[in-house]
């Protein structure tokens, strides 16, 4: 029986064919997400992901097309061939193969593109009609041949946009995600076209020949459900394999790339890098920066045990090793400066940096980073050595201008103490004036010079406050005197007198404060005041000195206490002056922990304040005074005077002693008072007057109570702002008890009012009046025949006998002829120094068991030449060039006979 010319009617299950294009689109996104993986693989990696890749990419163009086949529906059973099946799924890996391994290409030309496009769309071709072959059913086929033509045109013309898209979408870029979604719906949906145009050139004629079923089998939903399943699993095992395996390259990639900045960054750095075991000298790593800074190989670091302690200097060994041990015990990091000898035997100076950090698996590292700071240390070398060139040559010149200063100021003195007249005494006293202006000039200059070099330092020790203000006082009243201006000061009362700090250097301060308040002052008042610092820390003083002079611009403020800068500093300037003064109190004051500041108005005047620390006195030096309260509490005490700063200045130093204080601005009102007080009955047993008051001094004031007997006053204390010729005899003829030279400090004061009211016991008469040193057998060596007569002509004052040596030779062999109370040693001698000379006399004292003192008397005055003097076995310095009064302290100060010298007399 021949075959029905009627073909069979086919038709679709609409549902597979939508799971088939679904199956298609999620194939054509593997395709495109594997091409990605394919392409940055490498090696044995990227054959794996060849291999798989197109088996999982095949395998699912393979069930597009299966399921496709299934979702067609004939009149009559249909059995496949498995054999067929599986080699039309062969098929679809090589074109799948053919297609990753085309788009994985660094390059895709022209010719790769068409050859691939045959290839794949081939594939497919020949996929979908071995994949018909397979089929087993009482038909008989036909094909029309236009529509295979299209069928295989279309294969190839969808492969070639599938590969371009691949090509074009493989990187693993996050802005392409959405372009990749987009292109695998357009390849899912195509792909589906050249299968159905396929099955569309197929033609089923009805036939009663049975086919063989010897390797046949029918698939049954099931299976198709089975197939779906499986090809779902593989793809999505593959997706989620791409994503991971993206996930890790990532991740590979940003270490690789950090790696290859870190490595860059090593390499480039401009210090040398290096990891070391921990317990051992091997070196791990070292950057490439160490061969071009030493020369060296890396080579030899990494391969000699002992390359870099080899190549250290031998004296930086033990600390680098130390350094070294100590970052590995406590974990912390260490740092040292080191010398290295490169390769052209140059040395180079390192800092090194050592730390432990974490090495392969639980082991530890030590990391070292050397910075190369020889450029450093050679500009720190030529600036000490330049530092050491300009003390040395200010040393040196200090010594040379201070020496025949000594005989200038010695000579002047010595002449001042002889009868001259009235010009002669007028010369010598600007002579005298010069030379001291000089040597504050040259002192200030030592002074800066000690600060531009560090070595500006403070020398502790105990002091009375109040004295030493007072002296200070006293040493600049005659120039405020001499310009008509009040000088006073007042320290409170919960000051105490004794403190710990540097008297010299806080003389210094106030001496240079006060007198450029004095300086810049014409007329009114410069008031010195000390108080205590409230809720302060240990013992803060601020002082303060006030003036009612021409005052500071507010724009000039900041720049007066800048070295060499001036509030006017014109050509035309009024008041000389260099203007280090306040340059160096600052530094002075900064040393002491304090801080300087300046308050001021024009035409008004200036306040200049600063503060201090010291620390408090454990015990108090000296004898103090003691004061009977039965003698001054409740006396009455008559103040004239026309300053009212001087006026409260004195009634509070009064009150402390309970005493009853009247107040009194001019003679007029002075005698008012008195007047009044005798018509009550009340008299006045201790007055003190002023000794220069408009309209009525002291003197005339004094005169006219004396002259006027009903006024009942005591005892009359005079205090004056300058000593005059005829004072002692008016003050004899006028019964005076005590006269003092404002401005008078508080024990001063007590001390008055107890000899006035004549109630000082033997023990504090001898101390009001000390004793004089006994006569001294003094051994001078000094090689300048002009500071051989100032010190002779000083020491002869005292009574003392002098033998000369002229150099440190002549020292010791006249030490060793005859005993001295007394060495005076000049530092810089011919043949033989002081240092030498003063050594070798301590070896012939350590026989006897005796020391005599040894002074310093040199014109050095850097900072450290007293510690010197000192460390050279001299008992203390004094510097030149020298003074009467400073000498004579120095003898008494190193004579156990005297403890205390006695206090200048008027001459």
């Amino acid at each position: 029986m021949g075959p029905d010319n009627s073909a069979m009617v086919m038709s679709y299950n609409y549902y597979l064919v939508a799971l088939s294009v679904a199956i298609s689109t999620l194939a054509s996104y593997a395709a495109l997400d594997l091409a990605g993986r394919v392409t940055a693989a490498h090696g044995a990696i990227r054959i794996a992901w060849l291999s798989g890749g197109a088996c999982a990419m095949g395998m699912g163009i393979w069930a597009m097309h299966y399921i496709g086949m299934l979702a067609c529906s004939l009149p009559v059973a249909v059995d496949y061939d498995w054999r067929i099946v599986a080699l039309s799924l062969l098929c679809a890996v090589f074109a799948s193969g053919a297609a990753l391994f085309v788009v994985s290409r660094q390059q895709m030309t022209p010719v790769d593109i068409t050859l691939g496009s045959l290839t794949m769309g081939g594939g497919i071709a020949a996929m979908h009609y071995i994949g018909m072959t397979a089929m087993r059913l009482p038909a008989i086929r036909s094909y029309s041949l236009p529509l295979v033509v299209l069928s295989v045109v279309l294969a190839v013309l969808i492969s070639m946009v599938a590969l371009w898209l691949a090509f074009a979408l493989r990187r693993d870029r996050q802005h392409d995600r959405a372009k990749k979604i987009a292109a695998a719906v357009v390849m899912g949906a195509a792909i589906p076209v050249m299968h159905y145009t396929g099955m569309a050139a197929a033609t089923f004629l009805p036939s009663h020949t049975l086919p063989s079923l010897a390797h046949a089998v029918n698939i049954s939903t099931l299976g198709i459900t089975g197939i779906t399943l499986v090809t779902l699993f593989v793809l999505g095992m593959t997706l989620l394999t791409s994503v991971v395996d993206r996930r890790f390259a990532e991740q590979t990639l940003k270490l690789e790339s950090t790696e290859q900045r870190y490595r860059q960054l090593v390499e480039s750095a401009q210090v040398v890098l290096w990891r070391r075991d921990l317990h051992s000298s091997t070196f791990n790593f070292v950057n490439a920066e160490a061969e071009a800074l030493f020369g060296y190989p890396v080579a030899d670091w990494l391969t000699q045990p002992s390359f870099w302690i080899d190549h250290m200097h031998p004296d930086d060994r033990a600390v680098a090793e130390s350094c070294c041990t100590q970052a590995a015990l406590d974990g912390q990091p260490q740092q040292f400066e080191h010398r290295m000898t490169a390769a052209n035997s140059e040395i180079l100076w390192m800092r090194t940096l050592v730390r432990v950090i974490a090495g392969t698996g639980d082991a530890r590292e030590l990391f070292g980073v050397m910075v190369d700071i020889s450029a450093r240390k050679h500009a720190q070398e030529a600036a000490e050595a330049a530092n050491r060139a300009k003390s040395e040559f200010l040393a040196n010149m200090s010594h040379e201008i201070r020496t025949p200063m000594n005989g200038i100021l010695g000579m002047t003195e010595l002449a001042l103490e002889t009868q001259l007249s009235v010009t002669q005494r007028e010369y010598l006293l600007v002579v005298k004036s010069c030379a001291d202006g000089l040597l504050s000039l040259l002192n200030d200059i030592l002074d800066f010079s000690k600060i531009e070099a560090g070595k500006l330092s403070l020398d502790p020790q105990l002091f009375g406050l109040q004295q030493m203000i007072a002296d200070c006082m006293k040493a600049l009243s005659l120039r405020a005197h001499q310009k008509g201006l009040e000088l006073a000061f007042e320290v409170a009362a919960d000051v105490p007198e004794q403190m710990v700090g540097d008297p010299g250097r806080l003389r210094q301060i106030i001496m240079n404060l006060t007198g450029n308040a004095i300086k810049f002052t014409e007329h009114g008042e410069v008031v010195l005041s000390v108080i205590r610092e409230p809720q302060a820390d240990g013992l803060i003083l601020r002082f303060t000195i006030r003036d009612s002079g021409i005052g500071i611009p507010a724009d000039k403020l900041a720049k007066i206490f800048v070295a060499f800068e001036q509030a006017d500093s014109s050509t035309t300037r009024v008041y000389g002056g260099t203007g280090l003064g306040l340059s160096i109190s600052r530094r002075l004051v900064e040393l002491m922990h304090g801080r300087i500041w300046v308050e001021s108005e024009v035409g008004v005047g200036s306040s200049f304040s600063f503060t201090a620390q010291f620390d408090s006195a454990t015990e108090a030096i000296g004898k103090e005074i003691f004061v009977s309260p039965k003698i001054l509490r409740g006396l009455r005490v008559l103040v004239v005077d026309d300053n009212a700063t001087n006026r409260r200045i004195l009634e509070r130093m009064l009150s402390t002693w309970d005493m009853i204080v009247d107040l009194a601005a001019s003679g007029a009102e002075a005698l008012a008072l008195l007047y009044q007080a005798a018509n009550t009955g009340v008299s006045y047993p201790l007055i003190i007057v002023d000794g220069h008051m408009p309209l009525m001094d002291g003197f005339t004031l004094l005169r006219r109570i004396r002259e006027a007997g009903e006024l009942k006053v005591g005892k009359a204390l005079m205090l004056s702002s300058a000593e005059q010729m005829e004072t002692a005899s008016q003050c004899r003829e006028l019964q005076i008890s005590e006269y003092a030279l404002k401005p008078v400090a508080r024990s001063d004061l007590l001390h008055l009012l107890l000899r006035a009211l004549g109630n000082v016991t033997a023990n504090e008469s001898a101390i009001l009046s000390p004793v004089a040193i006994r006569p001294l057998h003094i051994l001078l060596a000094e090689d300048s025949v002009f500071n051989q007569k100032v010190a002779v002509g000083m020491l002869a004052v005292d009574k003392h006998t002098v033998t000369v040596a002229n150099n440190g030779r002549e020292a010791v062999e006249a030490f060793a002829r005859q005993p001295f109370d007394l060495v005076f040693m000049d530092l810089q001698m011919p043949e033989m120094d002081g240092k030498e000379a003063t050594q070798r006399i301590r070896r012939q004292q350590e026989m006897s068991g005796m020391r005599v003192p040894i002074i310093a008397m040199t014109a050095h005055a850097m900072a450290g030449d007293r510690e010197k003097c000192l460390a050279a076995g001299m008992d203390d310095y004094i510097s030149k060039p020298i003074g009467r009064d400073e000498l004579a302290a120095v003898v008494a100060r190193n004579t156990v006979s005297a403890p205390s010298y006695p206090a200048s007399m008027p001459r």
